[in-house]
This record gives C-alpha cells, sequence and structure tokens, in this order.
C-alpha cells in the first residue's frame, strides 16, 4: 500500500485485508468534505462491524443514510449491525427495505436468508427455517457462483440439521480449501452428525488458517484439549449418540435409578461427573471467549 495514499483508500484495503482496527485508524484522519461522503461513512460502519462494534456500526450506517437513504451499502450494512445487536425486527425490515430497491441483488437476498433463519430461533416453540431457505436458494438462482450465498445456504442447512449440509460444506471446501469459515462450517456439521474427531480436525485447520482471529485461537485451543487421551470417553459416546450424549446419559442415569439398580446408577452418576469435569477443564484451557 502507497503510504501516500488518502485514508479512504488505506481504509478500503485494510477492510479487505481483514483488517478492520487498522481501517478505523485510517477513518479517524478524515477530515474535510470527505466526512460528508457516504463512502466514509459505509466503511466506517462496516469497519465498526467487523470489529464487533455493531451499536456503532448502527450509528455510523444511519448517519450515512441521512446523505442518501437508497444507498446499497450502507442499507446493507445497517441490516446486518442491527442484526448483530440483537435487533431482529429492524434488521428483516431494513433488509426487505433493501430488496424493493435493488430486487436482484443476490448478496441482499442472502443476507435476507441469514436474518429469517436469526429470525426463526425463537424459545419454546417450533422453529422453521423455511423462508430462509427459500432466500439462500433466490440468492444462489441470482448469482449462481456467489461465494456469499454458498456459505449462507451451507450455515442455513448446518444451523437447521438439514441432511445435505455436509454436501454443501464440502463444495465450499472444494472451491476453497484454505477458507477458514467453510472449515468452521464443516466442523460443526460433522461435530453434528457425531463425527467428532473430524470436526476438531476442521476447526483446528481454520485456527491455522487465520491465528490472528481470537475467536478462531479459542476454536483451536478447546480443540486441541479435546483431543487429548482423557477425553476419549466422552468423544466415543459422542459419536454413537451423534452429538447428543449429555441428554441421553440424563435418560440412563434416570433409568438405573428407576430399576433400582445401584451399581449401574452409581456409575453412571460418576460418568456424568466426569463429563462435567472434562467440560469444565477443556474450557479452563480453551480460556475466556473474546469480546
Amino acid at each position: 500500500m502507497d503510504a501516500a495514499a488518502g485514508p479512504l483508500v488505506r481504509a478500503r484495503h485494510d477492510l479487505l485485508r481483514g483488517r478492520p482496527d487498522r481501517a478505523l485508524v485510517a477513518l479517524d484522519q478524515v477530515t474535510g468534505a470527505e466526512l460528508e461522503d457516504e463512502e466514509f461513512w459505509l466503511l466506517r460502519a462496516a469497519a465498526l462491524h467487523n470489529a464487533g462494534d455493531p451499536k456503532a456500526a448502527v450509528e455510523a450506517a444511519q448517519k450515512g443514510l441521512e446523505h442518501d437513504p437508497a444507498d446499497f451499502g450502507l442499507l446493507d450494512v445497517l441490516a446486518l449491525a442491527q442484526l448483530g445487536s440483537g435487533r431482529k425486527k429492524d434488521a428483516r425490515a431494513t433488509i426487505e427495505s433493501a430488496l424493493l430497491l435493488y430486487p436482484e441483488s443476490a448478496d441482499l437476498h442472502a443476507h435476507h436468508a441469514l436474518i429469517l433463519a436469526s429470525c426463526a430461533e425463537r424459545p419454546f416453540r417450533l422453529t422453521s427455517y423455511k423462508k430462509a431457505r427459500a432466500a439462500a436458494d433466490e440468492a444462489i438462482r441470482l448469482e449462481p457462483d456467489s461465494d456469499l450465498a454458498l456459505r449462507v445456504r451451507a450455515k442455513i442447512a448446518a444451523i437447521s440439521g438439514d441432511s445435505r449440509a455436509q454436501a454443501y460444506t464440502e463444495e465450499l471446501l472444494a472451491r476453497d480449501p484454505e477458507s477458514e469459515s467453510a472449515h468452521v462450517l464443516s466442523g460443526a456439521v460433522r461435530a453434528n452428525r457425531g463425527d467428532v474427531h473430524a470436526g476438531l480436525e476442521h476447526f483446528l485447520e481454520a485456527a491455522r488458517l487465520d491465528p490472528s482471529d481470537p475467536h478462531l485461537a479459542r476454536l483451536g485451543r478447546r480443540s486441541r484439549a479435546l483431543q487429548r487421551w482423557y477425553a476419549q470417553p466422552v468423544l466415543f459416546l459422542e459419536r454413537v449418540t451423534r452429538g447428543h450424549v449429555r441428554i441421553g446419559w440424563v435418560v440412563i442415569v434416570l433409568a438405573t435409578r428407576a430399576a433400582h439398580l445401584a451399581v449401574l446408577s452409581a456409575l453412571a452418576f460418576a460418568f456424568w461427573i466426569y463429563m462435567w469435569v472434562i467440560h469444565i477443564h477443556v474450557e479452563r484451557r480453551a480460556r475466556k471467549a473474546p469480546r
């Protein structure tokens, strides 16, 4: 990057390199008429969102929209920032208003799918991802080679338990074997299907590919701890129960108690304690989650 480049150019470059922190430093150097430029507010909102400050990103996007209420990028990042700050209804309203203006945008349909999937997750109610899947399919119809659309489709399949999730993640990895997000998705899908060892390998590869990401670094530490010898019985049961070992063990404990099998009941309870000890140990090895 040319040292003489302007702050907006440097900020754009840093965002593309995945360095929102440096982008924000560059944007702090913007003065004069550029402060009224929609691109300044778009870059600032995107950098704040990527840096994990969705509330500030919402404010920046809204300030930019005061200059141009129909700006594609600002509407898109506003919706994502609202979702990140927990304002799901606002995020849905924003993305759907953007789609009225730009109905042929695959990116907007992909982000619409993410927001719909998040809105579908409601406690104590049946969850349906039908609308989210339809939005992801529309994004792929508009742009079949869109990495974003394919990634969103795979993510929705993973969280919804879709049987096609593994095929989708394999497609992502075939397109880009060095994609850390594809490895994270693939790891989650395999772990949820009970193939925990393969899932941990994908998590470790994601951490290796981007060691600067604190979330991936923690995921890598946790995966390494789970691969130690003392965690193998838990991983075996995770595979046998296809990821539902704790629920299965509660049923076993209750069944042995109801049958008055004192020895088996004591063994089952002891193993239950062992699983919690492993859980606490692994979390300590992984250390505190980043904000």
